[in-house]
């Protein structure tokens, strides 16, 4: 990230009074939030301990004030943000080939207020690289269906697998997906019955049957750990024409049947999942799949609520709530980039006392 990257942030500041440069501004605000420290007076105190760091880059006579950043924040164009994070994957060099990117939203419960839903946002999320690869709001988690092509449409990704939960289980979002020459795995439930019960029905031969000309692939993983036992059996085969509503899927070529089964002490937990899909049957790679999708609940959810408190923003107003959680999700691909310390929660840690560390991450 250089700072020429800001070029891309067009200021929304009048002409008049501009004390501090657009450029110091946003620097602040980044070096900040990729510190954990994400509230505007935090931002602001974080300026004046670290002044001499900031004038090594910019010119910075002293701190800003809290709402100096606040309007900012606020009035900052999101598209704005959005062609940051695709400067940041053409930097990276990022290549989709065998990737899974999993796509899903995540509710910002804290920016809600008497007269505001809470802001919903759709994100991309690649498991190969870790990173964040495109994010957009979504207006309530009811409009995820019109969102996520959007999403789709903002990747450079080819030859990827892209996963969605339930909710993006949807013959144009699979259209969509194979619009842009990748392959989908959906998850899918009753919000598509007819097809549901048509595949259920479709299984229930087969089996009786023994899947005779129908190609079957099986895969089993074990997980253990603090005291749980997790048992994982994929079943990934074909469709054929014998399912009379394949035709109005694009793509679609076989379904992934997860049996999961869960044993902690003397209690067990069995469930299923279903997912349609436009890979030929190979059940390793349908699992790697769907196991990559829940690194999107796993590492991004978790971080942004755990680590850079997301559920608790102090911006309600504007386009404040979207562009601090689009800040934080692009400080988070920053952090990936530096490997020499395990685990991120000490990056962040590490990039808010030690200047060296910070201009690394930062700069490269």
């Amino acid at each position: 990230m250089e700072l020429a990257a800001f070029s891309i942030i067009s200021d929304p500041r009048n002409d008049k009074n501009q004390v501090y440069s657009l450029d110091s501004l946003l620097l602040i605000i980044f070096a900040s939030v990729l510190s954990g420290y994400d509230s505007v007076d935090e931002m602001c105190e974080f300026a004046r301990l670290k002044l001499d760091w900031f004038n090594k880059f910019v010119k910075l006579e002293r701190a800003p004030c809290p709402e100096t950043l606040r309007y900012l924040l606020c009035s900052i164009k999101p598209q704005s943000l959005i062609d940051v994070f695709d400067e940041f994957a053409k930097t990276q060099k990022y290549c989709s080939d065998g990737d899974c990117i999993a796509i899903d939203g995540k509710t910002m419960k804290g920016t809600a207020t008497s007269s505001t839903e809470a802001l919903h946002v759709i994100s991309a999320w690649s498991s190969q690289y870790g990173i964040t690869l495109a994010a957009l709001e979504s207006k309530g988690k009811k409009n995820e269906i019109k969102t996520i092509p959007e999403v789709i449409d903002l990747l450079d990704a080819r030859k990827a697998v892209i996963t969605t939960d339930a909710m993006g289980c949807q013959k144009a979002i699979a259209s969509k997906i194979i619009e842009s020459k990748n392959d989908y795995v959906l998850q899918i439930k009753g919000n598509q019955r007819r097809l549901f019960n048509e595949i259920k029905a479709f299984h229930h031969l087969q089996c009786r049957e023994g899947f005779d000309n129908v190609s079957i692939e099986t895969y089993e993983e074990i997980d253990k750990g603090h005291g749980r036992l997790e048992q994982r059996k994929y079943t990934h085969f074909a469709l054929t024409d014998w399912v009379d509503n394949k035709a109005e899927w694009r793509g679609l070529k076989s379904v992934i049947l997860v049996e999961r089964k869960r044993t902690i002490g003397v209690s067990i937990q069995e469930q299923s999942s279903w997912y349609i899909s436009s890979l030929q049957v190979n059940a390793r790679k349908a699992a790697k799949a769907i196991r990559s999708h829940w690194q999107v609940e796993n590492p991004l959810h978790w971080w942004l609520d755990v680590v850079y408190g997301d559920d608790h923003s102090t911006l309600h107003s504007a386009n404040g709530p979207l562009n601090l959680t689009m800040i934080k999700r692009y400080c988070m691909n920053l952090l990936t980039k530096d490997s020499t310390i395990k685990r991120k929660k000490h990056r962040v840690m590490a990039s808010a006392v030690d200047d060296t560390f910070r201009e690394k991450l930062l700069f490269g």
